[in-house]
């Protein structure tokens, strides 16, 4: 089992780290601190080829479509690379939508989830033409068929289904439960009717997502055979064959100790073996199968890069405080779906090969509040300020998902390392940015 810093050299190294001599990180070759001298710190950097790459492996390894999950990560070239390497989107806003088609991806390649779409959002995906919008309630297929009927169009319509079998052993559950995703499997046939009702849908199939950070291959591959089942019913409460299956998503990320990688190659053998048992069900004839997947896409393709503004010594403890934190990667502080707080792999990037304090070093951000900090025992080369610290996994729920606003600090820039280059995708902010589309009272 790897330790968080083996984990940490095994990401810079898939960085493809050429360390200069003094141990400093470089990416592609690439010091770090050249980057950080050009772009400023803090700052996203992310890799283009293990993006590519790890789309096209997950492509092959389960042989159905992909959908990116542009919540993981909605940057606009991290999205057209992904784009390009043959996946389609999956969007939850009116805002991603219009990313996923500025990046590249057809319209007939795009689902949309989600709670609470609002009546402007089910309008866009009309009008672009995506090929379903994956319904959460009875109410939203009338909403949907509405809009549909006045704009003079169809659309396509995947029903998501709240199974009752709940998957066991994920990490976040996200059906099987009571909640407000989906549409529970004991009304199926009567959803089926309602969307059959409206000459303006078009039933395409079912959508089941029940789960994120699942790591055991045999629960899932189990949940699928499920899914299936539940397509099955649900083409012959339609009377025809079904056009989709989303079969969700959820692949782990191995972010913390005790975590290896999901065994994507047994899972993708396990499922072709599953698909091959239904391929030949007239019900499914044709039928597009795909999977949602966002951070396993992208997490491991992305670091945060963060500088060491001061080194105190207290009580016998080392902090490294940073200026960095919470605002610019929630995430990575514990401040977004941890139960237990855990660092993310880190690196002193300046000094890759130094010397670790016995007792570790604890990581804080420039935030007034105690919940600002990576972790409070990192086996981190003893820091020294101007020093760049590196937070790994960090492609994915980073920029997007944090509260930029936060202590109204500049917000990080974002970099990408492709074809030799670190090139600016987005420029950090400014200290007065924070005056952005805000008006001042003035006096009478």
């Amino acid at each position: 089992m790897l330790t968080q810093t083996d984990k940490a050299n095994d990401l810079a190294n898939r960085f493809g780290n050429s360390a200069t001599e003094g141990g400093e990180f470089a990416p592609g070759g690439i010091p770090v601190s050249e980057i950080a001298k050009e772009y400023g710190s803090p700052f996203y950097l992310y890799h283009a080829d293990m993006i590519s790459d790890r789309v096209r492996r997950v492509r092959e390894a389960l042989g159905t479509e992909v959908a990116y999950s542009l919540k993981a990560n909605p940057n606009l070239a991290v999205c057209s690379l992904i784009a390009q390497a043959g996946a389609g989107g999956e969007v939850a806003s009116s805002g991603e939508l219009i990313v996923a088609r500025a990046a590249g991806f057809a319209p007939e390649d795009i689902v949309f989830a989600g709670p609470a779409k609002t009546d402007e959002e089910l309008r866009m995906s009309v009008d672009e033409g995506i090929h379903a919008v994956n319904v959460e309630s009875l109410g939203e297929i009338e909403r949907l068929a509405a809009i549909a009927e006045e704009a003079g169009k169809t659309i396509g319509v995947g029903i998501r289904i709240n199974p009752t079998a709940q998957l066991m052993g994920s990490g976040m559950r996200m059906g099987g439960t009571v909640g407000q995703f989906g549409i529970d499997q004991a009304d199926l046939a009567e959803a089926v009717e309602k969307v059959l009702s409206h000459e303006s849908l078009v039933m395409r199939g079912v959508h089941v997502y029940t789960a994120t950070q699942v790591f055991e291959v045999d629960p899932l591959l189990e949940h699928c055979r499920n899914i299936f089942d539940i397509a099955l019913e649900a083409a012959d409460h339609a009377g025809h064959a079904l056009e989709m299956i989303d079969f969700g998503g959820g692949f782990g990320v191995p972010y913390f100790e005790k975590t290896s990688e999901f065994d994507l190659d047994r899972f993708g053998e396990g499922l072709k073996e599953i698909v091959s048992g239904y391929r030949s069900d007239s019900r499914l004839e044709g039928c597009r199968f795909l999977f949602e997947l966002g951070r396993y896409l992208v997490a491991d393709a992305g670091v945060y890069v963060t500088r060491v503004v001061d080194v105190k010594e207290t009580r016998g403890k080392t902090f490294a405080v940073t200026d960095g934190g919470m605002n610019h990667h929630l995430t990575a502080t514990g401040n977004m779906g941890q139960v237990f707080r855990k660092a993310y792999p880190i690196l002193n990037l300046t000094r890759t090969d130094g010397a670790v304090p016995e007792e570790g070093v604890a990581v804080a951000g420039p935030c007034c509040t105690p919940l600002d900090s990576f972790g409070n025992n990192i086996p981190l080369a003893a820091p020294e300020v101007g020093d760049l610290i590196g937070v790994f996994y960090s492609g994915a729920y980073g920029y997007s998902a944090s509260n930029l606003g936060f202590l109204s600090h500049p917000s990080p820039a974002e970099v990408l390392l492709h074809n030799g280059e670190a090139l600016l995708l987005r420029a950090g902010g400014k200290p007065e940015d924070v005056l952005n589309g805000q008006k001042a009272l003035t006096r009478s």
